[in-house]
């Protein structure tokens, strides 16, 4: 299917979670429909193969088999740079992956992130967090889509870890004490 993007367009990103791999196709045919009803470009990225994914991908076929929906385009995968250009260009991110934390905090990308699997970790302002409830995700999604990016976070960092990293190695005085346990 040709999506109509240039108008604007979310990315979703949704993970089996592992602890609630048996509920993950339940999971994502909440998100599936929610995405559907809105008829509203998405470019969906298929679940990394965790405990569960199979329930998610087999969700994601059955729907894209028996639905049709128009306004889906699913992709295996993308090269790393592509995808945080795809991001950055997208009116929000909708899921539950790390991306929607991380990067998207750093982008300041709105995210409507779904169910437990990023429980407890730090959140900046552009994240709302929703139950795997067809209707809550449509809502949230709206709102995200509708919103003007967020002031970027450097909630995760600023890009320079790498170099202060190799600072405190150089300056560091490194040990080793070999023990036998034998």
């Amino acid at each position: 299917a040709d999506l109509e993007w240039e108008r604007g367009y979310m990315v979703v990103m949704q993970h089996p979670v592992t602890t609630e791999n048996k509920e993950s196709k339940k999971h994502i045919l909440e998100t599936l429909r929610a995405v559907k009803e809105l008829d509203y470009p998405a470019f969906w990225f298929w679940p990394n193969v965790d405990a569960g994914s199979d329930g998610t991908s087999n969700g994601i076929r059955t729907f894209r088999e028996l639905e049709q929906p128009k306004n889906i385009h699913f992709f295996k995968n993308m090269d790393p740079l592509d995808f945080l250009k795809l991001l950055n260009s997208s009116k929000a991110l909708i899921g539950n992956s790390s991306a929607g934390l991380r990067e998207c905090a750093y982008l300041g990308l709105p995210v409507v992130n779904i169910g437990n699997r990023q429980h407890r970790r730090s959140r900046a302002q552009n994240v709302t967090d929703v139950a795997y409830d067809q209707q809550a995700i449509a809502e949230a999604t709206k709102a995200a889509i509708a919103t003007e990016k967020f002031e970027s976070s450097t909630l995760y960092g600023n890009g320079n870890a790498g170099e202060k990293i190799a600072e405190i190695l150089a300056t560091v005085e490194l040990t080793y004490r070999k023990t036998i346990t034998y």
